[in-house]
Order: C-alpha cells, then structure tokens, then sequence
C-alpha cells in the first residue's frame, strides 16, 4: 500500500520530551488517538517483571513495540492520530544497533498518511522521567534519528511550532483536516 492510498491515519511524532503525549491527550476529544507504544510496553514491563526493556533486551522491546503498532494500525478506524508510527521504530534500531529488516518491510506495507507531524526538540519544556532517562541532548539526538527514519520510509515533515498547547492543537487539526 502506498502513502497516498493510505488510511486516514496521521503520525505526531518528534524527540522524546517534545510534547507529544500531552499533546495527543488534548486531540482525544477531536479525533481518534492512539497512545506510544514504548510507554506502554515498558508499563507492562514494570507491572510484570517483564525484560522487555531497552536496557534488557533491546531486540525484544522493539518487537513489543511492533507488535503492538500492528495491532493499533489493524484495529483502527476513521481518522486516527498515532503518538509514533512504524518508522520510529527505526530510530529505536539504530540507538540500540538491532537489526531492522523486520521493521522496514512492515513499514513498507502498513503505510500512514504521507505528511508526517514533527515536533522539535524544546528545551524549555523538556524533562525526564521513569521512562525517559535522556538527558536534553541525547533526546534531540534521537529525535534526528526518528527524522532520518520518516525520510528514508518516504514520508515528509510539517513541524509543529514551539507553542502554547492550545496554539498546537489547532495546528494539528488544520493539517489533518479536522
């Protein structure tokens, strides 16, 4: 399937830290959402005792998180909005250095909406947590990775400006047509 037969489903994607968790909750109301993969493998890995991690097994962590993408992009409907799609996924290879042969061919036949929605690295606003542990300049430096890994799967940018939650919001409903 290309881009341009693809379903209405739109990436929000970006460093970590960039708002895109925040950002998506605010959409829920408007349009169909769908929470990060990572976020939620780690919470099961956390609640389990699971060693699905990047710290763990780097390999496994990234086929939880496809996985899970799969199921998110089989089970959705109508106009979706994804916190990271399939290509971040190559971002999550490359920091790890596991092989992404895999991920690229689901990435070729599971196909989002063409233009991708990025927001920037933002220091101001950027913090860690339990799941981010990433100082400033690593999660810009992965967020240049996930970029790399949009362009090489063929997708473009449209970059969210550095503004206030309300601001961005109308932003991303005007570039997806909501």
């Amino acid at each position: 399937m290309n881009a341009s037969h693809a379903p209405p489903f739109f990436i929000l994607t970006g460093p970590p830290g960039s708002g895109k968790s925040t950002l998506l909750k605010t959409l829920s109301n408007a349009v169909n959402t769908v929470p990060e993969a990572a976020r939620r493998v780690l919470a099961d890995q956390r609640e389990t005792g699971g060693t699905r991690t990047g710290e763990h097994d780097p390999g496994a962590f990234i086929r939880s998180m496809k996985n899970m993408m799969l199921a998110d992009y089989q089970t959705a409907s109508g106009l979706t909005l994804f916190d990271r799609g399939l290509p971040d996924l190559l971002a999550f290879c490359a920091y790890y250095q596991c092989a992404d042969t895999e991920v690229r061919q689901q990435i070729r036949t599971s196909r989002y909406q063409l233009r991708v929605l990025f927001l920037p690295a933002w220091r101001e606003i950027y913090h860690q947590d339990q799941d981010r542990k990433l100082d400033f300049e690593g999660a810009a430096a992965f967020g240049e990775q996930t970029r790399e890994g949009y362009l090489q799967s063929g997708y473009i940018f449209i970059e969210l400006p550095k503004a206030s939650l309300s601001e961005r919001k109308a932003f991303v409903l005007d570039h997806i047509g909501a």
